[in-house]
């Protein structure tokens, strides 16, 4: 129970990765609050599991491309904590539709980038009144944002950006108040949105899976979500301003 008595934020907790995070923090011991942005089931079934298992979490809407959001989440977060405050912040909500330069228009700009950077920059801002000493914050990225994936213009940009941040809040924010923010960039998952993407993209996947350093596959959820756990523990408190590629 090494986050027992914390309490953490984990965006996009509804489903894939985010659930998976969701579900690990709270076996840790810690009250998680997940958002979600449209299946309110999803994020019932994975509240509903934790509950069954002993731990406390709540689920609460918030659309990432809304201005309100950053600040909905931050408060409910400090009201469900009880004290006030919270622990941990994992930037996992994210939008990812593919589709090719010459296809893109400025709807899908503004949806990647309202979701993938805006939301997590001014949910940091506000959670800065209530997020403690010794905080965690943990980027979800991608390995896309180093390397060229066809029909990714707009998302390995963003993802890019969560790189940026990472280094940039963990000078702001480490002396001063003893938080650490690093990026984990998986590589292919096997989450829904693996499976949704065109086989023939799928394919042109093959060499890199190959070449994956652990084994040559596609990761699961779990291989990431114990890289993320592990950054949420008093035991990485040496570990800031990070990017830790999978």
């Amino acid at each position: 129970m090494s986050l027992q008595g914390k309490t953490a934020i984990v965006t996009g907790g509804s489903r894939g990765i985010g659930a998976g995070i969701a579900k690990e923090l709270s076996k840790r011991g810690a009250r998680v609050l997940i958002t979600y942005a449209s299946s309110s089931s999803k994020a019932d079934e994975v509240v509903d599991s934790i509950k069954s298992s002993g731990g406390e979490a709540i689920a609460i809407k918030a659309d990432c491309v809304s201005l309100e959001a950053p600040k909905l989440v931050a408060e409910a977060a400090a009201k469900f904590d009880g004290n006030g405050g919270f622990d941990i912040i994992v930037n996992n909500a994210g939008a990812g539709d593919e589709m090719w330069l010459k296809d893109v228009t400025y709807e899908h700009f503004d949806k990647i980038f309202h979701t993938n950077v805006r939301f997590p920059m001014f949910l940091m801002k506000e959670s800065l009144p209530f997020i403690r000493r010794e905080g965690r914050v943990v980027n979800l990225g991608s390995v896309i944002a180093r390397q060229g994936w066809k029909m990714h213009t707009a998302y390995g940009a963003s993802k890019a950006c969560l790189e940026s941040f990472s280094k940039t809040w963990a000078v702001e924010l480490g002396h001063e108040h003893g938080i650490t923010v690093n990026t984990v960039n998986p590589g292919p998952v096997a989450t829904d949105m693996w499976d949704a993407m065109p086989a023939n993209i799928i394919r042109e996947f093959d060499g890199y899976i190959a070449q994956t350093p652990a084994e040559p596959r596609v990761a699961t959820v779990d291989d990431i979500v114990q890289i993320v756990a592990f950054l949420c523990e008093e035991g990485s408190r040496w570990v800031t301003g990070r990017d830790i590629d999978y």
